[in-house]
């Protein structure tokens, strides 16, 4: 198992799995000030969003990690990383599954002890564009999933065949909560793809760059 398995600033893709599915959402203009994006009752904000590309930029730098190509990308990255958490949790609450603190602190000791000590937990984070105020948030994603796995496919068997089939109940518990939810995305960081599950990115050229 990789430490980040979820290729993080690409679904960031990401949680483990679940975070590059696809899922039923709208997009369109956030209704409030402030807000970055809605998913049913819950507001991502502009500020909370804004402190967590800052604290990946600055964790990069003090790492000495190389200047990212996609730099650019991390603000509408990391707002999809809030968007499909907050899907993910709605997911958890419709399938009845609850985690404890235990959970969280089981899967963080197995974090760092993958990595070989807690000294390599930021620039494991900052390689893996996760800002160190959000790794709880990726703790939780992370037990989440595995716990919807588990009762959405009881009878899936150990091993890789058995992970595809936990795997694809997270993917359609996440789907469900999708179409239960309304996602509205402000326009400023892209259009919701509700076939992708993501955020594309506006194209302000109109047409005029082609890639």
């Amino acid at each position: 198992m990789k430490v980040f398995g979820r290729s993080h600033r690409g679904r960031v893709a990401g949680v483990a799995g679940v975070l590059a599915l696809a899922l039923v959402g709208l997009s369109g203009c956030s209704s409030s000030v402030g807000v970055a994006a809605s998913v049913g009752g819950q507001k991502i904000t502009i500020d909370q969003l804004q402190t967590s590309v800052k604290s990946i930029t600055a964790a990069r730098k003090a790492a000495s990690l190389p200047v990212d190509a996609k730099a650019s990308d991390l603000p509408r990255n990391q707002l999809r990383f809030f968007v499909l958490s907050a899907l993910l949790k709605a997911a958890a609450t419709t399938n009845g599954v609850t985690i404890s603190q235990t959970d969280i602190d089981a899967r963080r000791k197995a974090i760092i002890d993958q990595l070989g000590g807690e000294a390599k937990l930021p620039n494991a984070l900052a390689n893996a564009g996760i800002a160190a105020s959000d790794f709880a948030l990726y703790l939780r994603d992370v037990a989440f999933e595995a716990k919807i796995g588990a009762i959405a496919a009881p009878t899936a068997p150990a091993g890789a065949t058995g992970d595809q089939a936990r795997g694809a109940a997270v993917q359609k518990a996440v789907l469900d909560a999708g179409q239960k939810s309304k996602v509205i995305i402000n326009p400023r960081y892209g259009t919701w793809d509700a076939t992708k599950a993501d955020i594309i990115a506006v194209d302000t050229t109109g047409g005029a760059v082609q890639k």
